[in-house]
C-alpha cells in the first residue's frame, strides 16, 4: 500500500462548441451607492459597503466592477440604486404600425 501508483483524478472533457457563459458584470459608481462608508483615498472619496453572499462577505468598493448575484444583493439591501433598462427608441413620426 506505501508504494502503490495513486489514482488520478479522470479530466474534465469540456466541448469547444458550449464554451461556458460570460457573467454579466455591472460597474458600481460612486453616485449610484445610496449606503456605504465614505472614506478619503488619495484626493478622491470613494464609498464601501459589505454584502453577505452565499456565506461570504463580499466587500464593495465604488468603481469595482460586480458580478450579477453581487449586484442583485446590493440592491436588495438598499446600497445601490437600481439602474432602469434603457428606453425603447422613439418610433419616427407619420409612421403607423399594425
Amino acid at each position: 500500500m506505501l508504494f502503490r501508483k495513486r489514482r488520478r483524478p479522470p479530466h474534465i472533457h469540456t466541448h469547444p462548441s458550449h464554451p461556458a457563459p460570460a457573467p454579466e458584470l455591472y460597474y458600481i459608481d460612486y453616485d449610484m451607492m445610496i449606503k456605504g462608508a465614505k472614506i478619503k483615498r488619495g484626493r478622491r472619496m470613494v464609498r464601501q459597503y459589505a454584502v453577505i453572499l452565499d456565506g461570504s462577505v463580499r466587500l464593495v468598493t465604488s468603481g469595482d466592477t460586480v458580478e450579477r448575484t453581487v449586484y442583485d444583493a446590493l440592491v436588495a439591501a438598499g446600497a445601490v440604486a437600481p439602474r432602469t433598462p434603457p428606453d425603447p427608441a422613439p418610433e419616427a413620426p407619420g409612421k403607423k404600425t399594425g
